[in-house]
């Protein structure tokens, strides 16, 4: 059975030769970097799980989120380049965190949270996908929620939304009616309704892109504005196209 995600189909899409080295040749644990901005995205994700699922209502407060990012702070520093640059990630997360609480519901009792989903689309393809966060609303229909952060694009990527669905929908008989990226950074949420149409797309999309991976026999690689943050890139047969571009490291979908 084909495994598919997300972020693998993603991968493909951006470049074929990134995917071969990641899904095919399975290189990532020899080549994979500690980089600032995922460290931070981890701690920030691990933070806002365990606040809304260990801690009491009663006891949600500031310094209990900031001190649950310490803790989870201190058990991994990998990637940054200085004291003086750990520091300004550290300040970034805080600040991220300060702004969720302020803003956000932080009595919620989340009806999921931080689950890897495993659902089979066909006979032949296993869907899977790590979900932040899923809701219950008052009306008992379910609400996904997608932690960002990193910068908010002008255009946000519903097909991914919808993905999430899709993979809801084959676990759970409750209604689907809302899906949402929350912007920590921006101090944004965004929402769009979904609909039975949004998960036959989503299906098609992913059966498709299904076909045209193990279809394909060359994975060339795709020099694009994401190469610099690539793993692989000192392998990559483009490699002196590829480091031509510019890293802008708050342009990821963290």
């Amino acid at each position: 059975m084909f495994e598919a995600s997300p972020f693998s189909l993603n991968m493909f899409q951006q470049c074929p030769r990134q995917y071969k080295f990641q899904y095919v040749d399975h290189l990532g644990d020899i080549y994979r970097k500690s980089r600032p901005y995922f460290t931070m995205g981890d701690h920030i994700h691990a933070t806002l799980k365990d606040f809304l699922s260990v801690v009491p209502v009663s006891e949600r407060n500031l310094p209990r989120l900031e001190n649950l990012l310490r803790e989870k702070w201190r058990r991994n520093r990998k990637g940054f380049d200085s004291k003086e640059d750990e520091k300004r990630w550290g300040e970034k997360a805080l600040s991220q965190l300060r702004w969720f609480i302020q803003n956000q519901d932080i009595s919620v009792i989340p009806f999921m949270i931080e689950n890897n989903h495993r659902a089979e689309l066909t006979d032949n393809i296993l869907l899977k996908g790590r979900i932040d966060r899923v809701d219950k609303e008052t009306d008992g229909s379910l609400h996904i929620i997608d932690y960002k952060t990193g910068k908010m694009p002008a255009e946000i990527n519903q097909l991914q939304l919808h993905i999430y669905a899709l993979i809801l929908s084959k676990k759970q008989d409750l209604p689907l009616r809302k899906a949402s990226y929350l912007y920590l950074q921006a101090g944004k949420l965004q929402t769009i309704e979904l609909a039975a149409a949004d998960l036959a797309q989503a299906t098609s999309y992913v059966t498709d892109m299904v076909d045209k991976i193990c279809a394909e026999r060359e994975y060339p690689a795709t020099p694009n504005s994401y190469c610099w943050n690539c793993d692989f890139l000192e392998i990559c047969p483009n490699k002196e196209e590829a480091a031509g571009f510019t890293a802008e490291e708050d342009a990821l979908d963290l």
